[in-house]
This record gives structure tokens, sequence and C-alpha cells, in this order.
């Protein structure tokens, strides 16, 4: 299952991502973000996944697709999860786009929402 929230005025989205995901969830949900993306340009991610059970093979070639269509769109990336697989992927994954991908344990939502939303540059000024 996806819920996907969008802000508008932090030009970020917050994707929830549990059980299984089915093909026509993916595309729904990826439809609403390359119209957030089309009206904002690069954007942030926010990605909370719990009690994940996979999804189907078309929605993954799906999510495979959009992910390298959109490379360059995204200018941070949060994950939280308890799947330790997910923090390794983070590691391997951002050397090759350029975006900012931090892995946050489950339980910490506010702390991966403060970090996302963090305005960059801040921290040369603190």
């Amino acid at each position: 299952m996806l819920s996907y929230k969008e802000m508008d005025n932090l030009a970020a989205v917050e994707i929830e991502i549990s059980a299984r995901v089915s093909t026509e969830e993916f595309d729904k949900t990826a439809q609403k973000l390359e119209a957030f993306i089309a009206r904002h340009g690069r954007v942030r991610v926010l990605e909370i996944i719990h009690d994940f059970e996979g999804m189907d093979v078309k929605a993954f070639w799906h999510d495979l697709k959009f992910s390298l269509r959109h490379l360059n769109d995204f200018s941070r990336c949060a994950i939280v999860s308890d799947a330790s697989f997910l923090s390794l992927w983070s590691a391997v994954a951002e050397p090759f786009i350029d975006c900012e991908v931090s892995y946050f344990p489950s339980g910490e939502v506010e702390t991966a929402r403060d970090w996302l939303l963090w305005p960059e540059g801040a921290a040369d000024v603190i």
C-alpha cells in the first residue's frame, strides 16, 4: 500500500509504503510525483517504509524505469525503515545520483523530516 502527501510550499513529498504494492498503486503515485516534479523542478522525498511485503514484478519494473528517468530530479531523500538492506542501498546509490540520501531507523520519522526539510547550506551558518 502507498500513501502520498505533497508539501507544495516546501517542494517535498512524503510517501509511506507498507504491505504489498500493486502496479496500479505504483503507477498512480508515480503520476502524482511526476506532476509535482513538473511544478517544482528538483524535489525532496521522505519515504517511510514499514511492514513492506514487496511489490508486483511489473510495479518493480515501473519503479526502476521511473527512477532512471528522474535521477536528477531529487535534491534530498530520507528513508525511514528498519530494513537494513535499505541503508546499504542508500550508500551504494548515492555516488551515482545528484541527491543527498540519508537512512533513518524506524521510529525516527521526525528526525528524518527535520533533516529532509533543513535548508541546504544551513549547516555552514551554525
